[in-house]
């Protein structure tokens, strides 16, 4: 199976995915830009297309970023707008959530086909979350975490790219057993785990499916402030081998193909994939 995989980009700033509620987020430095133009430049360079699973909150900050990925041709997708935890918060909140996002990148003539949960955060608890997503009008989600990374995780849950029942595609990231771990094929674990052994398992999924590989901006910023009062079980991966990403992102994208997530979807014959 000659598989072209789908790179995928949460769009947020440091400071927003690390458990700090959004009321707080002005005391932090935005550097975002950082990151995301050393990214951009990488993907133009290697001439990749990716999925930007966008944060509502950098649409409103950062309008012109958006603009750039979107005149770089890269797919826009949907990330919520104040990154919670879904499984914290009500349907309401959640509708509420979308709503923000989809008035926000309106006046940029793009209309998102899919969305991401922050933190993989649909599980168990809150598959009602997907019928809201496809009432929405979105075509696929990619949140589901099929294996127990301590915070979220459905085990057993179907790796492969499927159907729901209400016909919203679901695309859970690519996981995979490491000693007594679950990692995915993308952020932290990029970081932490050698790059060899990274592209071995990349590779041997990617005979199976595409692979989902996601990354942030942020992990281009090697200088980003650094939050000692954190937890350790969110600093550690956080900070870990930030030196590292971009020499690592150079040998990824000689070693595999890429393309926006969407495409990806439209072109699998459903017919002939095992499910």
């Amino acid at each position: 199976m000659n598989t072209i995989n789908a790179f995928t980009v949460d769009l947020e700033d440091w400071y927003q995915g690390i458990g700090i509620n959004m009321s707080e987020w002005n005391k932090y430095e935005k550097r975002i830009r950082i990151g995301h133009d050393r990214l951009l430049s990488l993907l133009s360079k290697h001439k990749v297309k990716a999925t930007y699973f966008v944060l509502g909150k950098v649409i409103e900050e950062h309008p012109d970023i958006i603009k750039e990925i979107i005149d770089e041709g890269h797919e826009i997708s949907c990330h919520s707008y104040s990154h919670p935890f879904l499984y914290d918060i009500t349907p309401e909140q959640f509708t509420h959530e979308l709503d923000k996002c989809i008035e926000l990148i309106k006046p940029f003539g793009v209309n998102y086909k899919g969305f991401r949960a922050p933190y993989f955060s649909i599980d168990h608890r809150n598959l009602w979350a997907l019928d809201i997503i496809k009432q929405k009008g979105f075509e696929y989600d990619s949140s589901i975490y099929p294996g127990d990374n301590k915070r979220t995780g459905i085990k057993g849950y179907n790796k492969n790219i499927h159907l729901l029942d209400n016909q919203l595609y679901e695309v859970p990231v690519c996981t995979f057993k490491f000693l007594i771990f679950e990692p995915a094929l993308g952020g932290a674990y990029f970081r932490i785990l050698p790059y060899n052994i990274f592209k071995k398992k990349f590779r041997e999924i990617s005979q199976l499916r595409p692979v989902i590989f996601y990354i942030h901006p942020w992990e281009f910023d090697l200088d980003h402030p650094y939050l000692s009062k954190l937890p350790p079980r969110i600093r550690y991966p956080h900070y870990y081998g930030l030196k590292y990403t971009e020499p690592k992102m150079q040998k990824l994208l000689n070693d595999f193909e890429f393309k926006p997530l969407f495409n990806i979807i439209k072109e699998l014959n459903f017919e002939s994939y095992e499910r």
